[in-house]
């Protein structure tokens, strides 16, 4: 994907290697910060996009103790953990701490008020416990002021050679007309 002209800033929350830090770079954004627990990803993670000590993009530590960020990111993104919701996990949701990370992700958005946030995780959330649990994730985000739009893509619709679908939400700051990109 060609660069384009795009100039924004963006946080990326439970970053895991940089996934979404990729897409964002080649959309024009620059990272100025970045969540994740894990170790070994922090390693992958700096290995691969923190060239030099005086990088701006560094660790938030635990999306669970971050406050406002400084400077204010444009964007900022979170893909939770998936085990509460997936399919191929106990199936726990709210009962499982990891199923409650999703509103550090909108607590951090509160706080911060960047133009625009991409919240991301497995199908199944919209099907747990008859749909209940999607609707309080939902409505949490609706709660933010943002207008919300969500859609569930699959990577294989796009150019990746896997079948992994995904709920995608996105919420702007101020009122417009978004639509999610057509397969390919």
């Amino acid at each position: 994907m060609p660069k384009n002209n795009l100039n924004f800033s963006f946080v990326d929350l439970f970053s895991g290697i940089g996934g979404f830090h990729i897409g964002l770079k080649e959309a024009g954004g620059h990272s100025i910060g970045f969540s994740e627990i894990d170790s070994k990803a922090i390693d992958v993670y700096k290995n691969n996009f923190i060239r030099s000590k005086k990088s701006v993009d560094k660790s938030l530590g635990s999306v669970t103790e971050i406050g406002k960020i400084n400077p204010r990111p444009d964007v900022i993104t979170g893909g939770v953990p998936c085990q509460p919701w997936s399919v191929a996990g106990k199936n726990q949701g709210f009962d499982d701490p990891r199923g409650m990370l999703w509103s550090d992700v909108v607590r951090i958005v509160n706080t911060n008020k960047p133009k625009v946030f991409i919240f991301e995780n497995v199908k199944a959330l919209l099907n747990v416990d008859n749909g209940t649990a999607w609707k309080t994730v939902y409505n949490r985000f609706q709660k933010t002021g943002y207008t919300i739009y969500h859609e569930l893509l699959n990577a294989k619709n796009y150019g990746m050679p896997q079948n992994r679908e995904r709920l995608f939400v996105v919420g702007f700051k101020n009122d417009r007309t978004f639509s999610f990109p057509k397969p390919i």
